[in-house]
């Protein structure tokens, strides 16, 4: 792949997640959404405005532009899980208001008033918080990870800060994982389901995880809608029924970055995180220019967006 097609790539990873989360924020929890709702939030005039999703992505991105010249290159270096869950609590202070849930918020308190992460996420989940916060957020290590497995050990640094569950951590790899694939598939080429996840699969290294998978490529080579998908797989803020419904979107549409969307914000429930998480695997594949314009013109963020997909690239 030569510069300026990872420039495209990279650009699309961030502007896909974006744009999913900003299409897909009006219409969380609503109980029906049409076609004719997003296209007319996607073909607006205002300004886009991001979520959560898309700021902690960004405060990602910034974190690993920032280590990546450094030497010796490790997974530890490249995150460094103190500064990182600072940086994390230290958006949420600033931005509150980004729509934030009530579980990370009393995390990122704490860390903010000074309390170790590692005791602050455990003060609100025990058993550490099986959101899909961490997979949300995690596409950016998909651009400095050299392989699967530093890919998937990046994953889990990056978000055992928030999110220590296991099925958390499964999901953040599966979508990590996923997204680096999405990166090095021609964007010429579809995804073809079975063989695009068998890396996936072996990654997450989970029972429950591959048997997830094993079903989402069942629902792809069956065309199911968007309304089967989400009976089937769920649609909710867990990790275990969001990420596997985001995978499937891309997979029923490679290539089609605007169809992907739509599939994942038509599915309902937690339609801002999934059509992010669908988004940046679509906008890895098929490239920044394959988005469309005027809607990621009008994003709030396109330039830090533009920013760090360079540097990251």
């Amino acid at each position: 792949m030569d510069d300026m097609s990872r420039i495209n790539k990279a650009r699309g990873l961030l502007f896909g997640l974006a744009l999913g989360d900003c299409l897909g924020a009006p219409f969380e929890g609503r109980r029906e959404v049409t076609e004719t709702d997003i296209v007319t939030t996607r073909d607006g005039t205002g300004q886009l405005r991001h979520t959560d999703d898309t700021a902690l992505t960004l405060v990602l991105a910034r974190h690993l532009a920032h280590r990546v010249g450094d030497r010796p290159r490790t997974t530890e270096s490249l995150i460094d899980v103190d500064v990182l869950a600072r940086e994390f609590a230290e958006a949420w202070r600033d931005e509150p208001w980004r729509g934030y849930g009530g579980g990370v918020t009393k995390s990122f308190e704490l860390i903010v008033s000074g309390e170790p992460w590692r005791s602050a996420i455990r003060a609100v989940f025990p058993e550490g918080s099986f959101g899909n916060g961490g997979a949300m957020r995690v596409a950016p290590v998909a651009l400095v990870g050299g392989d699967v497995r530093e890919v998937t050990e990046l994953a889990r640094r990056s978000t055992e800060v928030t999110h220590a569950h296991p099925d958390a951590l499964h999901g953040a790899v599966c979508q990590a994982v996923a997204t680096h694939l999405a990166l090095a598939l021609p964007s010429t080429e579809p995804a073809r389901p079975k063989e695009f996840v068998r890396p996936v699969r072996q990654a997450v290294s989970s029972t429950s995880w591959e048997d997830k998978i094993d079903h989402v490529v069942d629902l792809a080579e069956r065309n199911a809608d968007p309304a089967e998908a989400a009976a089937e797989l769920g649609n909710d803020v867990s990790a275990t029924a969001s990420v596997p419904l985001a995978l499937l979107a891309f997979l029923r549409h490679s290539g089609d970055p605007d169809a992907v969307l739509r599939f994942a914000i038509l599915a309902g429930g937690d339609t801002d995180t999934v059509a992010a998480m669908a988004g940046a695997l679509a906008g890895a594949h098929s490239g920044y220019a394959a988005l469309p314009t005027h809607a990621t013109a009008r994003l709030e963020a396109a330039k830090d967006l533009h920013l760090y997909a360079e540097h990251l690239a």
